[in-house]
């Protein structure tokens, strides 16, 4: 194995996930800063309809772009005495929901103006006066550091097709079988559980899938483990909460186990369905070496992470 390959490709996959993350916290900072106060009052809202706490948290979470930080909020609330058990079981489900749009703009067309969206916000944010302005321009300039992140992964993972042994060690993570198929859902499990965030493993696999470097099957297997994984931070802040703070936490975490486990039974079929649903699509194409690639096989994981966040068929 080339040492200097290795070190190039580690160095520039934690350098875009760096910006990636970081982009993240300040897109999730800067809408929660304009918006967090209503977002509270709106998940503290929350009465014993269901279908409306799905909502609730559907829309909580595609504002401050985490499911995460909705959970938790949830169980705040919950170990506060605010909410019921059986509100926050309503949030939590639309949560998950709503935790499949950050897939989305990963894969929207804007990425090309990631640069001028970067430096355009940082600008305003530092001359700015008004604060309400400054927290607009510190979320736009989180999603233009995500679209860069994200780029510079993307050609961090050029390196593995052009270096041999680093293909033939992704080669090993195969979901043709229904084993294969459970071993690349740990395998998403644990690098969410390491990395605290599943969007930024989704970029990762996105950028993986776009190079070829692994199959469709593949890494929709991983975005299944990335749902598991992405749980293990409400389940740290329920510790050493109340016992209906903990119960909404062990939902949490049940609830998404339960819907990638039936998945994985029926994993063929729902790739047949997934692939189906794109076929009309027009694929939008992006420049990697002097290479036009395709991204419809991205967006078939979005609709994937989309379809698998629900127990119920």
């Amino acid at each position: 194995m080339d040492i200097s390959a290795f070190f190039k490709l580690a160095l520039e996959i934690i350098g875009g996930l760096g910006i990636f993350l970081l982009g993240m916290k300040h897109m999730s900072d800067g809408m929660q800063a304009v918006a967090g106060t209503s977002l509270r009052r709106l998940i503290g809202a929350v009465t014993n309809n269901r279908f409306f706490a799905t909502i609730v948290g559907v829309l909580v979470t595609c504002v401050v772009q985490s499911s995460s930080i909705t959970t938790v909020m949830v169980i705040g609330f919950v170990n506060s005495g605010v909410m019921q058990l059986g509100q926050a079981i309503g949030v939590i489900m639309g949560a998950n929901i709503g935790t499949t749009i950050t897939g989305w703009i990963l894969v929207l067309k804007i990425g090309k103006y990631r640069l001028p969206l970067l430096g355009g916000s940082a600008f305003f944010y530092l001359f700015s006066r008004g604060d309400r302005w400054r927290y607009w321009a510190m979320a736009t300039m989180g999603v233009g550091m995500v679209f860069f992140g994200l780029e510079v992964m993307k050609d961090a993972c050029s390196i593995i097709k052009e270096t041999p042994a680093f293909e033939a060690w992704f080669q090993r993570f195969n979901a043709d079988t229904y084993f294969g198929v459970l071993g690349c859902a740990a395998a998403g499990c644990v690098l969410t559980v390491l990395v605290q965030s599943s969007s930024a493993t989704l970029g990762i696999t996105i950028s993986l899938a776009v190079q070829g470097v692994i199959s469709y099957e593949t890494a929709a297997a991983l975005v299944l483990g990335e749902n598991i994984g992405t749980t293990i931070t409400a389940f740290l802040a329920s510790l050493g909460a109340t016992t209906n703070a903990r119960r909404a936490a062990y939902f949490h975490v049940i609830f998404n186990i339960i819907g990638v486990f039936w998945i994985t039974l029926i994993f063929g079929w729902y790739i047949d369905l997934i692939q189906s649903l794109v076929d009309g699509d027009v694929a939008t194409a992006v420049m990697v070496d002097g290479k036009q690639l395709s991204l419809t096989q991205p967006r078939r994981l979005l609709r994937h992470t989309a379809c698998s966040t629900s127990p119920i068929p």
